[in-house]
């Protein structure tokens, strides 16, 4: 199943970035969740839609994709 959230943190290695889900918790995410995506797309705020994982370690995200794409600047 698909969940939803938005970006809150971005990856700054060796951190992972975080989504906040709808349903109000953090998930983790690295790149290699970002299923072909540059990480330099991805702005605080963007809405995602994402895979979630529930790893011993915690909540991780998998196939993150993007909800809305921005207009080229």
């Amino acid at each position: 199943m698909r969940a939803k959230g938005s970006i809150t943190q971005l990856i700054r290695k060796p951190r992972p970035g975080y989504i906040l889900g709808e349903d109000g918790r953090l998930v983790a995410f690295d790149e290699s969740a970002l299923a072909g995506l540059d990480p330099q797309e991805l702005s605080i705020g963007d809405w995602v839609e994402y895979e979630e994982l529930d790893r011993m370690e915690g909540r991780r995200a998998s196939r993150i994709t993007p909800l809305i794409q921005r207009a080229e600047e």
